[in-house]
């Protein structure tokens, strides 16, 4: 197996604390295992996502390498505090909670803790997307890396106290122009890819927004904190019949849906046309449908939009999005699944709107930023 071009620097003496924010599907599994292969391998941990795992131990066993892997969701946290040889972190963007105020996540306390016990433990930290939602993210991956900023300059450089009619008291709320200030500092610590700057020619992809209608929306009996999610879930009667319209284009289509509920439904009557494999929080063996759904020839596969994380599905040319994540991250990361590195092809992505709910979650996240429900639950 040979490696590309961008990959080939991982391979001989790259440095210890490697920070890898490279676009999703361009091999950072790949550049991780050249890394530990350069004598890093004796006793190497590897914490990756849940679903990830058989992919994880196949990749290093294929590369000549090898690790301990663990899943990030339960079997890291169990792990008892021991000097690795080194550490890989993969979907490290998961570990980016803040570290320094109350109630931080216990996923990130736990490598915080690892590697403050261990310093000068190699470590290559992966992710696509390194910068989720707030600056904060970033902060903490560079603390990972032994990059310590004070974290009061770091609130004041992007944050301002302000006081607002909706808080009790003064808060710190994001400065309007910091991921143009944060910019800079992701640049001088990162090493970045895009898929564009790893391949000859990029084939294009095009976006179009469906309009799809259903009865008028009834909140009778409805209570106030449940009105929003009860609209929302409305505007997703009817869609399927628009959703088997485009499918008659595309031999293979990938839907997304936020409700688990929905894509259960979906996956349903979809089955009804063709062969359907479905994936959602509860489905078990996730990996084989979703490796499955890839190997056939026609199919319509139906996922939850917050699992767009850790698997391939390239042989996809049609994306279609009958529900979206509230999070930028699920969203991003779902359309890199249909474009890698290794097998570029012209998508086409789809998004249903039923109604104002799908219209405001749609622009606020094609705006980079997270939905919040309750900023939008009165606007019409």
């Amino acid at each position: 197996m040979k490696l590309l071009p961008h990959q080939v620097k991982f391979a001989k003496g790259y440095k210890d604390k490697a920070f890898v924010a490279h676009e999703g599907g361009t091999g950072k599994t790949i550049c991780a295992c050249s890394w530990l292969r350069d004598g890093r391998d004796s006793d190497a941990l590897a914490i990756v996502s849940k679903r990830t795992l058989k992919k994880w131990r196949k990749e290093l066993k294929d590369w000549g390498t090898k690790a301990t892997v663990v899943s990030m969701d339960s079997e890291f946290k169990k792990l008892p505090i021991k000097k690795w040889s080194a550490i890989v972190v993969d979907e490290a963007d998961e570990f980016g909670s803040p570290l320094f105020i109350k109630g931080r996540s216990k996923r990130s306390e736990c490598l915080y803790n690892l590697i403050k016990a261990y310093p000068d433990v190699p470590t290559f930290l992966a992710t696509a997307t390194p910068i989720r939602s707030k600056s904060w993210n970033l902060h903490t991956l560079l603390c990972f890396l032994g990059i310590y900023i004070d974290w009061k300059k770091w609130r004041e450089e992007f944050y301002s106290l302000e006081r607002r009619p909706f808080l009790l008291r003064p808060a710190w709320l994001p400065k309007d122009d910091w991921r143009e200030k944060i910019r800079p500092i992701l640049e001088k610590y990162a090493d970045i890819v895009l898929l564009k700057d790893c391949v000859g020619y990029l084939p294009p992809f095009t976006e179009e927004v469906v309009e799809t209608s259903h009865s008028p929306f009834e909140p009778i009996g409805i209570e106030l904190t449940k009105l929003f999610s009860a609209e929302h879930q409305h505007e997703q009667k009817g869609k399927i019949k628009k959703i088997l319209e485009i499918g008659r284009e595309y031999r293979k289509v990938l839907v997304v849906a936020y409700f688990v509920e929905q894509v259960k439904d979906l996956a349903e009557q979809l089955g009804k046309d063709r062969e359907t494999f479905m994936v959602h929080g509860g489905v078990k063996s996730q990996e084989e449908i979703l490796k499955k759904a890839n190997e056939v020839d026609d199919c319509f596969l139906v996922i939850q939009a917050s699992l767009g994380v850790g698997f391939d599905a390239d042989t996809f040319s049609c994306v279609i999005f009958a529900s979206m994540s509230y999070k930028v991250r699920d969203f991003v990361q779902t359309k890199y699944r249909v474009r890698r590195v290794h097998n570029l092809h012209p998508v086409k992505y789809y998004y249903l709107h039923g109604g104002r709910r799908d219209k405001q979650i749609y622009k606020v996240i094609q705006l980079g930023r997270n939905f919040i429900p309750s900023e939008w639950e009165h606007v019409a």
